[in-house]
């Protein structure tokens, strides 16, 4: 099923005109990444202000008072903080009537504050993947510098890896062996992505921008290590605009890798969007266009994606969402392309606690398999 791309980009321009913590809360507070989480471009551990925003915004009321720690807090002292996010996903295919468990997260995060401008930052998960970076918050516009190993910030911070956007179906997922050879099944930016480099960033009034310079191998350990004479380059930007009714995000970001792949590069580039009304009704939108190279037919080629979700709060700690997502990883193929509908509901009946059910419909031209899947998420946060 091949869209034409002014089909997408519409979607995407959808987002503007309407105008994980997840992007939507950020967005509903009107806030940056960087207020929420001690990573200055999001992700992994949560501030005070996102931990409090966590406990005491987002949970049902019902059971607040019976089970919440009085003076809760993930400072162990002035310079010591932890924190933690543990996913576990059930999941029932129809095809042949599977069912799986699957332990998606269990990180371990770490703070330790050297001074007041330094700080050094680790996130542990169960498998192969990690991030530890030294920050200092030395740069003027409330600037900082980032160096270690940590996922390039590129588009929007989703919380699902296997959306195309992020890492595509690495790892498994429903699309695993449905890919043809040679194409990648996403940005990569997904789980046990992380690559090593350095990273600036500047935060002037309502505009974020960031840049980074990279090994280009992510998920690298010690075969990490290039001695290549180019390297990786992302940049990152957005606008945060605000009223009293309704808060908009837009931005672009753009990631060049001539050594991924080595016979050719890997570059993507595209816009996004969150816009959010009323606090309560939020439209997520991003839009990429990807050009890798394909060891299969020894050649580059160009692909084409669209991420798009809107989510509704009906009341308290109930957070309705229904979510679209488009790939066709060669443009220039008449047939074959991936989609997905999504529709669930993201419920916090207590505080540190998250459910989601939902269902995902999937499809694949030219030929479609059944390959529908039920979710229920159970997510444990501090």
């Amino acid at each position: 099923m091949k869209r034409s791309p002014f089909f997408i980009i519409a979607i995407g321009f959808l987002a503007f005109q309407l105008s994980d913590a997840l992007p939507k809360f950020s967005t509903r507070q009107g806030a940056k990444c960087q207020s929420c989480h001690i990573n200055p471009t999001g992700k992994g551990m949560r501030s005070t202000f996102g931990s409090t925003y966590g406990r005491e915004e987002l949970p049902m009321e019902t059971f607040k008072e019976k089970t919440d720690i009085d003076d809760f807090s993930t400072n162990l002292n002035e310079i010591f903080t932890i924190g933690m996010d543990y996913r576990t996903l059930f999941f029932y295919q129809p095809r042949g009537s599977e069912t799986s468990f699957l332990q998606m997260q269990g990180d371990l995060y770490l703070d330790l504050r050297i001074n007041k401008k330094f700080r050094i930052y680790y996130d542990k998960g169960l498998y192969s993947g990690f991030e530890v970076f030294g920050l200092a918050k030395v740069l003027p516009l409330d600037g900082y510098v980032k160096i270690g190993k940590f996922m390039p910030a590129y588009g929007i911070r989703i919380d699902d890896h296997n959306a195309f956007i992020r890492g595509g179906q690495y790892g498994g997922g429903e699309f695993a062996r449905v890919f043809p050879a040679g194409y990648p099944n996403g940005l990569r930016f997904g789980e046990r992505s992380e690559d090593t480099g350095i990273e600036l960033g500047i935060n002037p009034s309502i505009f974020t921008f960031s840049v980074g310079v990279f090994n280009g191998t992510p998920g690298g350990g010690l075969n990490g290590v290039t001695g290549e004479k180019t390297k990786a380059f992302v940049a990152r930007g957005d606008m945060n605009i605000q009223t009293d009714f309704a808060n908009l995000v837009i931005g672009g970001s753009f990631y060049n890798n001539p050594n991924y792949s080595t016979p050719g590069k890997t570059q993507f580039y595209g816009g996004f969007g969150i816009f959010t009304l009323a606090k309560n009704a939020t439209l997520i939108s991003e839009v990429d266009r990807t050009t890798t190279y394909n060891v299969v037919s020894n050649s580059e080629v160009q692909g084409l994606m669209t991420f798009n979700e809107l989510d509704y709060i009906i009341l308290r700690g109930v957070d309705l969402k229904v979510g679209y997502e488009w790939y066709d990883p060669d443009t220039k193929i008449k047939n074959g392309s991936y989609s997905s509908v999504t529709i669930g509901a993201e419920l916090f009946p207590f505080t540190g606690v998250e459910v989601r059910p939902q269902y995902r419909f999937n499809y694949e031209q030219p030929k479609e398999i059944n390959n529908d899947e039920l979710q229920i998420l159970l997510h444990l946060y501090l």
